[in-house]
């Protein structure tokens, strides 16, 4: 009798052994190792008990293949082929009396029920025309190959329905076609400049309403799920041959929008879901002109976990058909706001390049002669510790000065980043950062002498930059040298 396997400690565990089970068959394209991700997850946590419930009440076979991991309802779920019937499904069963023909009506709603949309068998080009053929759901204009969408026969169905059903439930019945009209119209408004750009306006309004398990989905919420996704997917761009810097980009953006995602993430009754699309595609446009850099700020009216959700799942859907240069920006577009926690908390940016900073400043005093007092960055008072961590606060606005600015190296396209500063652009560093720490020793209460004394606060380096030893010119434009693989070396770089 053959043993049965062991459940996965974890959902994350689950879904690692499901994709590097396939990948020992095959290779997959980084949108069937999502499929695989999801399949998995919902297999995870599919139950007895929700079997049960499930068939008391009438439910559509798409989404019950949803709830236990089938992989053709996770084919369509991805492509959003069905969006009209998992938009909609709650309120056309609730406004239904029979049970007969609520099926009916999902069954009219549904673009695919009997056909059969497999990820495996189409190519990396028939992915992306599936793709823009259904996600966002064009609904009258022709896109779905008959000449028009799955609304108009609903209208015809559920008018004849509304007839023979009670009052209430035929007044909801054509409040349901009313407002499904009015969403498509709002699809085909925006479809005119192309699938990309409006499931860029439209996507935060589904997450705000959360109606469509393209983005109600629990997995969204577990990040060391969403992590194993984005690890395998990166993992496959690679095998695919996309450059370093396009998978850097992606990762990163990746990493940071599950970390902030996480943090913003409420149990708080959502306000939004009884809202209509098109009313919340206002909201969001509305916020989008008000305050343009909402991509690397955040919005300024809508909750704070909409940003980061939005771009989570845009960076793994739209990411997994397109491919890594598709990734949103990351957030976090300034050094300053790095240190303020746009990184996980753990990770004391400033400091690690406090230290590595000292590290370079005592090989530089040692190869001109001069040996350091402290042989490490803890070492030193309090007084100094601080002193060089203003010197590293300080150079975003010292690169202002170049017409440079620091960003996240995942934000940023290659041919943007400055990898080694000139010559002249050395110098100019190197004056600026002395004339700074000079007003900051002096700031302190230092005051010069021809001797270093840190219990009197002395110095003989309290000097314009004319009068300074050539020794100790050197440690400044070593300093200012190093910024771009100083910065690097933290996952940030110079951008002109």
């Amino acid at each position: 009798m053959t043993k049965p396997k062991p459940r996965p400690k974890s959902a994350a565990a689950a879904v690692t052994f499901a994709i590097e089970r396939e990948l020992e068959r095959r290779s997959l394209k980084p949108i069937e190792i999502v499929k695989l991700a999801i399949c998995a997850y919902q297999s995870y946590y599919s139950t007895v008990l929700q079997e049960s419930e499930a068939a008391v009440r009438a439910e559509s076979s798409d989404r019950a293949g949803i709830r236990r991991g089938t992989q053709s309802s996770v084919d369509r779920l991805l492509f959003n082929a069905n969006y009209w019937l998992d938009a909609y499904e709650n309120r056309i069963v609730h406004a239904c009396s029979n049970a007969d023909d609520a099926q009916a009506l999902l069954k009219a709603i549904a673009v695919w029920n009997t056909h059969t949309l497999k990820l495996n068998t189409l190519t990396s080009k028939e992915v992306i025309e599936t793709f823009e053929r259904f996600c966002p759901p064009f609904a009258t204009s022709g896109r779905l190959g008959s000449g028009r969408g799955p609304v108009p026969e609903f209208r015809r169905m559920a008018s004849e329905i509304a007839e023979r059903e009670t009052p209430e439930n035929a007044m909801q019945l054509h409040e349901i076609i009313d407002d499904m009209e009015a969403e498509a119209r709002v699809y085909d408004e925006l479809g005119a400049t192309g699938s990309l750009d409006a499931l860029f306006a439209v996507l935060p309004a589904w997450c705000m309403q959360d109606a469509i398990s393209l983005v109600r989905g629990d997995w969204w919420n577990d990040a060391d799920v969403m992590m194993t996704i984005a690890n395998h997917m990166n993992a496959q761009f690679v095998r695919d041959g996309f450059g370093d810097a396009a998978c850097r980009y992606f990762i990163d953006s990746y990493r940071e929008s599950i970390d902030l995602y996480g943090r913003d993430i409420s149990t708080e009754q959502n306000p939004y879901t009884a809202r209509q699309i098109p009313e919340l595609v206002t909201m969001v446009s509305t916020d989008r002109e008000k305050h343009p850099a909402y991509e690397t700020e955040g919005y300024e009216t809508l909750p704070s976990w909409l940003i980061s959700k939005e771009q989570l799942i845009w960076n793994t859907i739209v990411c997994a058909v397109y491919g890594p240069s598709s990734v949103r920006p990351l957030l976090a577009q300034e050094l300053s706001e790095v240190v303020m926690g746009n990184y996980t908390e753990s990770n004391d940016v400033i400091t690690e390049l406090a230290h590595a900073s000292f590290a370079r400043y005592t090989a530089d005093r040692a190869s001109s002669g001069t040996p350091s007092e402290y042989a490490a960055f803890s070492d030193q008072p309090e007084d100094l510790r601080r002193s060089s961590i203003e010197h590293i606060r300080s150079v975003p606005e010292k690169l202002k000065t170049l017409g440079y600015e620091v960003m996240p190296a995942g934000s940023c396209y290659p041919d943007q980043r400055v990898n080694a500063l000139s010559t002249s652009e050395v110098e100019c560093l190197a004056i600026l950062e002395h004339r700074r720490w000079i007003a900051e020793r002096k700031a302190a209460g230092w005051t010069y002498d021809l001797t270093k004394d840190v219990t009197l606060k002395t110095s003989p380096y309290l000097i314009p930059w004319e009068d300074l030893p050539e020794r100790a010119r050197e440690w400044n434009r070593s300093a200012a040298r190093s910024i771009p693989a100083l910065l690097a070396s933290v996952g940030l770089a110079v951008v002109k």
